[in-house]
């Protein structure tokens, strides 16, 4: 089954603003500055920098994101992110502690005049509802993003795009990556849930897949039919946000069956190529998870 491991890291204060590069950390009441890379201490306070223009437009081009999106910035700082989505025909939505940032953010977005494409709000991330989010942007830190992580899972339809500046998951490795000027980028989809196992009928037989899933990674996929001497060989089975896509092939009978349906709760809705003795069919096909 599909797991996000719950991840206990006490974060205290932090402050984003599309960007970090410090963290303090306060030892025997000496101020100690470090570079961002360095995850030092549990209890940080994030001061806010500025992501580089060229960084923002690489997280919203490695999202795609554009008209139709509802992009939510976690620390939004100056809103540059969310406002530079909004130029792109986004709907933007900042999260930021900083009031005074958040005012500097509703002038920014009205000098750039898309006022009425963004929204900025002054709340703590872990408060927000960003439920309704089709892209979410980070620049924050690992322990508090591997804080989020379970939030995100929870809250987050799949095919909810997450991109973060230089922080990563841990061990729920991105679906991409790319980097501009040192600066890391990194990229996730949301999966759906499609561990278990499923059942459907097909010509007449009955199929019952199992699948074993850790994040967006099919581990193991396994295939029985109803009769035996008909067992086909799975392969290629792969979740793409709420997608699932497969492939049986029976040497013997010279059949081979292309699978691409859609995750919805408990059911598998999709078609199935059907390819036979050099003939092809197209059929509805539907399976439900029996556990």
């Amino acid at each position: 089954m599909m797991r996000s491991k719950p991840v206990n890291h006490s974060v205290r204060n932090y402050r984003r603003g599309g960007g970090i590069s410090l963290y303090s950390l306060i030892i025997l009441s000496v101020v100690v500055w470090v570079c961002p890379q360095q995850l030092i201490s549990q209890d940080l306070e994030v001061p806010y920098v500025a992501t580089p223009d060229e960084v923002v437009n690489k997280m919203l081009d490695i999202a795609n994101t554009g008209s139709g999106d509802y992009l939510i910035d976690l620390g939004s700082g100056d809103g540059r992110i969310v406002i530079e989505a909004a130029r792109r025909g986004a709907v933007g939505h900042g999260v930021e502690l900083d009031s005074r940032l958040v005012e500097r953010s509703f002038k920014n977005a009205e000098q750039a005049g898309v006022s009425d494409r963004v929204l900025f709000v002054e709340e703590d991330i872990f408060e927000t509802d960003f439920s309704m989010a089709t892209v979410i942007t980070l620049y924050m830190s690992n322990a508090i993003n591997l804080r989020l992580r379970p939030l995100f899972f929870e809250k987050l339809r799949p095919g909810t795009r997450i991109v973060s500046h230089i922080f990563h998951m841990d061990d729920w490795k991105p679906d991409g990556q790319a980097s501009v000027d040192r600066h890391n980028i990194y990229y996730w989809v949301i999966p759906a849930d499609a561990g278990g196992e499923w059942e459907w009928e097909t010509d007449g037989l009955t199929y019952r897949l199992s699948l074993d899933q850790e994040f967006q990674v099919i581990q193991q996929a396994d295939i029985e039919v109803s009769e035996s001497g008909n067992k086909p060989e799975i392969s290629q089975p792969e979740i793409n946000g709420d997608r699932i896509t497969f492939v049986l092939k029976n040497e013997r009978e010279n059949l081979k069956q292309v699978y691409n349906g859609r995750v919805e709760g408990d059911s598998l809705i999709g078609t199935a190529q059907i390819h036979k003795d050099g003939t092809y069919q197209l059929v509805s096909w539907q399976a439900f998870r029996l556990r």
